[in-house]
């Protein structure tokens, strides 16, 4: 049986290359605008996975633009009343449905101010997609498994040339094109992700660890995992899982450890040393095929910005596999629905 989840993960590459095709005009012209509006800073308001693609953004305009990213906490508008100055800041509302009434309460208010508002959505004509000053168009087509994958993947991606777009970073944005390429993993990757999902499928728990640029593919693994799957996943920060949730781990535990060759590789290996010792059951995913440890996925070489995409690839993948090996439909996880309207 194919199921929805796999044949959106495997459509990702072409979504990219049609969103670029598709924004690439708007994002030259909404670059122009922020520099001569000299922003002093980003609301990032998104909720699930569309919040996740907002931490990648996060470190990614911080580290490369030097302009703080925070994100927005609805219910202060919403439940509270409160009115926050965002005249100054580029406000961002990301929803692939763009129905999220939270993020548009966020959006109109900024809207109100006069502040450069952006959103990015799947559907030209939801309330979202119509609130903001900008709007990127995902343009991916239907996302029909509720687990979402060629969303949120385009999201990031968008975000990520925006980036690139704002800071005229061609190292970025020369990355970002040749992405797509990337998203062809081999066979023998492929097989060797089935394998260790396959090898998973008993496990109660688990802790996904990543640091940096990593952090967003963490947490978003981690969502998947909960997701498709039911088991108790955790996400952390390599630097906070130090601060007390190492004290949970025993020789029963099974933990991720994404750590490709960038700024972050160091404290990945001393996270993964760190969990061997421990006892616990540890799956690396990297691009160095001389790492020394019993469980890894080995990615073709990439750059720091194209890893965390091909990182959250093999995370989805590693995901959809595990679900089916536990007897589970991905496409329908319980209790859930593509589309969730909170205020």
């Amino acid at each position: 049986m194919i199921y929805y989840m796999e044949k959106e993960i495997f459509q990702q590459k072409e979504c990219l290359i049609n969103s670029y095709q598709k924004n690439v005009k708007i994002l030259e012209k909404i670059a122009k605008e922020l520099k001569e509006k000299e922003i002093k800073s980003v609301i990032f308001a998104a909720r699930g996975s569309s919040d996740n693609s907002g931490v990648l953004f996060k470190y990614l305009f911080e580290t490369i633009c030097e302009i703080p990213v925070s994100f927005a906490a609805p219910s202060v508008i919403t439940l509270y009343k409160s009115k926050l100055d965002y005249s100054s800041s580029l406000v961002i509302g990301v929803s692939q449905s763009g129905q999220a009434q939270d993020v548009l309460a966020i959006i109109e208010e900024a809207n109100r101010q006069n502040a450069v508002t952006l959103t990015i959505t799947n559907y030209e004509e939801s309330p979202l997609a119509k609130s903001g000053s900008y709007h990127l168009f995902l343009d991916t087509g239907e996302e029909k498994s509720v687990a979402a994958t060629k969303t949120f993947m385009t999201q990031m991606y968008l975000l990520g040339l925006l980036v690139g777009y704002i800071d005229s970073n061609q190292e970025l944005i020369d990355a970002l094109v040749e992405l797509p390429k990337k998203l062809n993993l081999p066979e023998d990757v492929l097989s060797h992700i089935k394998e260790e999902a396959k090898k998973a499928k008993n496990i109660e728990s688990a802790f996904i660890l990543g640091r940096g640029y990593q952090y967003a593919i963490a947490k978003e693994f981690a969502l998947k995992m909960q997701e498709t799957t039911y088991i108790q996943a955790l996400s952390y920060s390599i630097a906070d899982f130090y601060h007390g949730p190492f004290a949970m781990i025993s020789e029963d535990s099974y933990a991720v450890v994404l750590m490709p060759e960038d700024e972050s590789y160091q404290d990945g290996e001393k996270m993964l040393n760190a969990l061997n010792k421990a006892g616990a059951e540890v799956l690396a995913i990297t691009t160095n095929p001389e790492l020394e440890t019993k469980n890894k996925i080995v990615i073709p070489d990439v750059s720091k910005y194209q890893a965390p995409f091909v990182n959250i690839f093999v995370g989805q993948y590693f995901c959809l596999n595990l679900a089916i090996a536990r007897g589970l439909n991905p496409d329908e996880p319980r209790g859930l629905r593509k589309v969730t309207i909170t205020r």
